[in-house]
């Protein structure tokens, strides 16, 4: 599906290839370098990219963390070459591809009352069971709320302008606009229902963690 993404001339060049070029013992499958022993982690990745990528893959992870994606791996985001006959390379962040394992994927349709209504085990979704395939110096898996936590400690003025667009962008009104664009056949009335109180609630989480009022 990445690979639609991009156009004539171009090139899609996944974060592996990035990391494999600074951590040539990393290893693919266990998302750990052998020689090292560091693991797949925003250090990580913040070594092999310019400045720029590094604020493209800091906005990719405060979205992950909106929709509680659990599956931003090595080869789940990426950069476009493009090849310019008169300016030779140029280069930018791939748009995101591969979002699937969020947004309540994996709830049945026959739970989806039952976690409404049972607020242990909406909590649970929406915190316990929410981790970040990127870690944080060296331990990952991690809760994505967590890793936010760490966001906003070390990395406040890279990502404080992505928190706030959440704020002014993201409410019940806007979740719902995006939903009814989705017949009941592809997205049940339950799950958009699900959906939207999950996503008010990760947005609550992340405006409580950076100390912004909800306007």
């Amino acid at each position: 599906m990445s690979y639609n993404i991009i156009k004539q001339n171009e090139t899609l060049n996944e974060g592996v290839t990035y990391i494999q070029d600074k951590y040539p013992f990393y290893n693919k499958k266990k998302l750990v370098d052998e020689y090292s022993e560091e693991k797949y982690c925003f250090q990580m990745i913040e070594e092999c990219l310019t400045e720029d990528g590094i604020k493209n893959i800091l906005k990719m992870m405060i979205f992950d963390i909106l929709i509680g994606n659990s599956d931003r791996h090595h080869s789940n985001w990426g950069i476009v070459i493009h090849i310019n006959t008169y300016k030779g390379f140029e280069s930018h962040f791939c748009p995101l591809y591969d979002n699937g394992s969020s947004l309540c994927s994996y709830v049945n349709e026959e739970d989806i009352d039952t976690i409404l209504k049972d607020r242990m085990r909406f909590v649970a979704l929406v915190d316990t069971k929410s981790q970040s395939t990127i870690g944080w110096k060296n331990k990952r898996p991690i809760r994505h709320f967590e890793l936010l936590e760490h966001l906003k400690e070390e990395k406040y003025d890279d990502t404080i302008e992505y928190i706030e667009n959440i704020k002014n962008n993201i409410n019940e009104q806007s979740i719902n606009n995006i939903l009814n664009e989705f017949d009941n056949n592809i997205i049940s009335e339950n799950m958009k229902r699900l959906v939207k109180e999950y996503l008010l609630e990760r947005r609550k989480r992340i405006l409580d963690i950076y100390n912004l009022e909800d306007k």
